[in-house]
């Protein structure tokens, strides 16, 4: 239990510092982000006004012969290239290097008719390298002006930080998990202190208390033998007969919990085991047990511990099935895992209570156990015992429609 409990504490803590990693990082990248197109997009708009008021002084007109200036640049600068109309006539470029790229440009640009509206876009050159470009134009008094900024830099950029951000992350995470580990240790340590103390106590106490109740048993049926038809007797005898079952649970619990108990696994057939069992039971009542499963079902397991097992199963569904009901054993095979289901037609068991059919002491029906022996711990015995052959255990139930337990063991 403590190991899960450390477990889940260390995802917890992991994944808050993760979270905490992820957003301080992703958020810093988006506010960098937001600052640099902030930042150029001021500097276009005054880039702009200046090539204006350029243009104007320049007295360009219908007649102005084209003039061009070729930009030595490439895929990694940050360059800004200016573009003069008269109407729709370019009467001077100032152009990418890039041939392929400045024959995109100026196809998008003569079709850009948008004003002091910053856009972007992209063109790709003879190498299929992506150029990014912000765009954004403005009008004189006979045409207008556009200019370009090549951003491609930018996301160049991006894509580095981004892995850096990645393996960054993997660093934080890892140092997250050590973390982790050492607040949850420092965490569960008192509850650790507290389960071991009781656990010494259980057992302690359960050794403790059979020595007295072997003697106070033998005694009864000493008293029994000169006072055969007492009522007192018989009654007492059960209760000591009961305290004794709890006193046992209570130390194979304990075992179990300290990983006492050893697991000596063999393969048998299952079907023995199961019939000896139904003999066994049907003595001490009335209930139809039915054993379905064939005789070439095999079960790799420790075979004291299954017939444990499925004796608390039978027991359990005998307890709360009505009388001349009837109960199934059925048992499946694959190259994986043994499946044995435990039918009955019992009163079946609240939804609300499936979770917690397999805790410790827990009774799904509080008055009808009153009625029935038992404190609730043998589905938890049942459950240790499968968790300790590396199976699972599972139920599927309806009020008035009886109770289906699945048992998987592994077969290897």
């Amino acid at each position: 239990m403590t190991s899960q409990i450390r477990r889940r504490l260390v995802y917890k803590y992991t994944l808050i510092i993760a979270i905490m990693l992820l957003f301080f990082a992703f958020g810093g990248f988006a506010m960098c982000k937001y600052a640099v197109q902030k930042v150029l997009a001021d500097t276009m708009f005054d880039a702009l006004a200046a090539e204006i008021r350029e243009a104007e002084d320049a007295g360009i007109n219908a007649t102005t012969p084209l003039e061009e200036t070729v930009v030595e640049s490439d895929i990694s600068s940050i360059y800004s290239y200016a573009y003069w109309f008269v109407g729709n006539r370019l009467v001077f470029a100032e152009h990418p290097q890039n041939a392929q790229v400045d024959k995109l440009c100026r196809e998008k640009i003569s079709n850009y008719n948008s004003e002091k509206r910053l856009e972007k876009f992209s063109v790709y050159d003879e190498q299929n390298r992506e150029w990014q470009f912000y765009i954004l134009a403005g009008k004189t008094a006979n045409g207008k002006v556009v200019i370009l900024v090549n951003i491609s830099p930018f996301r160049l950029l991006s894509l580095r930080y981004t892995y850096l951000v990645m393996f960054a992350l993997l660093l934080m995470l890892g140092a997250a998990w050590i973390c982790g580990n050492f607040l949850a240790d420092r965490t569960i340590a008192p509850l650790i202190r507290m389960l071991e103390n009781q656990k010494r106590f259980v057992a302690d106490a359960s050794h403790e208390l059979r020595t007295p109740l072997a003697v106070l048993l033998s005694s009864i049926e000493l008293l029994e033998l000169k006072m055969p038809k007492e009522d007192v007797l018989s009654g007492m005898k059960e209760e000591v007969l009961n305290m004794s079952t709890l006193i046992n649970n209570l130390l194979e619990l304990a075992r179990a919990d300290n990983r006492q108990i050893g697991v000596r696994k063999e393969k048998f057939v299952l079907k023995p085991i199961i019939d000896k069992l139904i003999q066994k039971l049907g003595k001490y009542t009335n209930r139809n047990l039915i054993n379905l499963c064939k005789d070439d079902i095999y079960v790799h397991a420790d075979k004291e511990l299954l017939k444990r097992l499925l004796l608390i199963l039978l027991d359990n569904a005998v307890k709360y099935s009505p009388e001349n009901s009837k109960i199934e054993i059925i048992a499946k095979e694959d190259d994986r895992h043994c499946q044995i289901e435990v039918r009955d037609e019992g009163m079946g068991i609240a939804e609300k209570d499936l979770i917690h059919i397999f805790e410790r002491f827990y009774r799904a029906d509080k008055t009808r156990s009153r009625q029935q022996a038992g404190i609730g711990l043998g589905l938890s015995i049942a459950k240790e015992i499968v968790e300790l052959h590396g199976g699972s255990i599972e139920v599927k139930s309806k009020i008035g429609k009886g109770s289906i337990f699945i048992v998987k063991l592994p077969n290897n």
